[in-house]
């Protein structure tokens, strides 16, 4: 009986080691674009105060932008805790650019941290060519690897998203997912991914000249997309950039 009990306390010891070391990995690690999963104070470190604050508050579908020193008087205005997010406005390679980040909760240490669940980049000079958009932003130097590759037509728009799929699965790429995204559990293939939004009639045969007007950064896999597939007439194609 002794020993039993033994064996389960060294059980137990071993399984609280091996969550901590895992809480602590994804505590401590950002993907591969140096952006997600950050944590607010990180992305302050990184890119300073923002310009401004953006707030979406459901179900009463208000939005607010507002400046970094009216944050407290917003706060008094909402009904519960409403994540504020980041809003700047910098110069990448004399490029002009709007840099959206957004913040999720995560609840893995037992408290809430907020990291980075997603970001916008927009190129507010105008449209560049997607064979440009990893000098100006190098951040997204990974869609030059994605081995996958998928097209959808986004039929309110008339014009058509690119989704680089990097295909680098992981424990921290699956737990963001699955936090952050969609809580499926069958969804095993999160990755960092890059949705690339063309102009408006711009073709469908992509090329490194096809003209981008913004990006989204978040984590996708190519189980998620097949979901969707007959909504927006997903297809794979050959990564334009090889």
């Amino acid at each position: 009986m002794v020993k039993k009990i033994r064996s389960m306390a060294l059980v137990f010891s071993l399984c609280s080691i091996i969550f901590g070391f895992v809480c602590s990995l994804h505590a401590s690690e950002s993907l591969e674009d140096g952006i997600l999963w950050l944590t607010k104070n990180a992305v302050r470190e990184k890119f300073g105060t923002p310009n401004y604050l953006y707030c979406e508050e459901e179900p009463f579908r208000r939005y607010r932008i507002v400046t970094p020193e009216e944050e407290d008087g917003l706060k008094k205005t909402f009904l519960y805790d409403v994540p504020l997010h980041d809003l700047y406005y910098l110069k990448r390679n004399n490029t002009n650019i709007e840099l959206r980040i957004y913040y999720g909760v995560d609840r893995s240490n037992g408290g809430e941290t907020y990291r980075v669940s997603e970001y916008y980049v927009n190129f507010t000079d105008g449209p560049v060519p997607l064979g440009k958009i990893s000098e100006l932003i190098p951040e997204c130097q990974p869609i030059h690897q994605s081995p996958k590759v998928f097209q959808e037509h986004m039929f309110n728009l008339n014009n058509y998203r690119i989704i680089f799929v990097t295909d680098k699965v992981s424990s921290l790429t699956n737990h963001f997912g699955s936090i952050f995204v969609d809580p499926d559990k069958d969804i095993k293939d999160w990755s960092l991914t890059y949705d690339v939004i063309l102009t408006e009639g711009e073709s469908e045969n992509v090329s490194v000249n096809s003209m981008v007007k913004e990006i989204i950064v978040s984590v996708d896999g190519e189980y998620r997309i097949g979901k969707t597939r007959h909504v927006f007439k997903t297809r794979r194609i050959n990564n334009p950039l090889q």
